[in-house]
């Protein structure tokens, strides 16, 4: 397991293109890429980010998932293309960051209702995209998110039958605010897991790692005992620091626990 920094974490407070600068202060090796609009998805934007890159590991990218990604389960064969090439130039920007990953969220709940999915169907777009992602050198990781399809274990339980190639993204705090425990997230996703996003909480207010009530030892612990080596990264809002020195002392910290029970075993 790594641990890393996601430049999430810095959504309006660092542009796109000095992220990598920051993690080189904070000597962080490894990170994931968060794209953040349109222009971020061309080529120019993304092969101007690969020159700033250095020596830093990407392990994964994801995009602002709300402006397309449902769409590419929309019925209208036009709605659904325009959608899937722009899923493909972010799964350019993948390949050309080295990232193994492509961190998704697919659609979004609109309304509150029940949801009946028929899981054959959505499976098997599931698997077209991950064909796409596969051809750029990607996985798709998809990740437990409390207003999207997938915020309730047994979706990506039911996923799993029908995509044999998917991987998942485990989401503390969204998790928490699905309603599910965390760890009946990590039971269904097992060995898929390719990522884990931290963040912390108190009531119900998102806080840096190290600064709320969650226990990381424990869940590092558990990662250990099911011998999921998934890579470890740092997922907070602007709102949850002042400085992002706040965020490399909560990276040291997230470093410390794990090299805790790391050496316990």
């Amino acid at each position: 397991m790594r641990v890393g920094i996601s430049t999430a974490s810095f959504f309006n407070r660092v542009a796109t293109e000095n992220c990598f600068n920051i993690l080189k202060q904070m000597q962080v090796d490894t990170c994931e890429v968060l794209l953040n609009t349109f222009s971020e998805y061309e080529k120019p934007f993304v092969d101007a980010l690969v020159s700033r890159k250095g020596d830093i590991y990407v392990h994964s990218v994801q995009a602002l998932a709300a402006q397309f990604e449902p769409q590419l389960f929309n019925t209208n064969p036009r709605v659904r293309a325009d959608a899937e090439l722009i899923f493909r130039k972010v799964c350019y920007a993948g390949a050309m960051l080295g990232a193994k990953f492509y961190t998704f969220h697919g659609p979004s709940r609109l309304k509150r209702r029940n949801y009946a999915f028929d899981f054959i169907k959505v499976g098997d777009r599931i698997n077209a995209l991950c064909e796409i992602a596969q051809s750029y050198g990607l996985r798709l990781s998809y990740e437990n998110v409390h207003w999207t399809y997938f915020n309730y274990p047994d979706y990506f339980r039911q996923l799993k039958k029908q995509c044999p190639s998917l991987c998942g993204t485990l989401n503390v705090t969204q998790a928490i605010r699905s309603g599910y425990d965390v760890y009946k997230y990590l039971d269904v996703m097992e060995d898929r897991v390719s990522t884990v996003h931290l963040c912390d909480y108190f009531k119900d207010d998102t806080l840096l790692p190290g600064k709320g009530k969650f226990n990381f030892e424990k869940l590092f612990k558990e990662l250990d005992k099911r011998d999921i080596n998934a890579h470890l990264f740092i997922e907070v809002y602007s709102k949850d620091y002042k400085d992002v020195n706040e965020v490399k002392d909560s990276y040291d910290y997230i470093r410390r626990t794990l090299m805790t029970v790391q050496q316990s075993f």
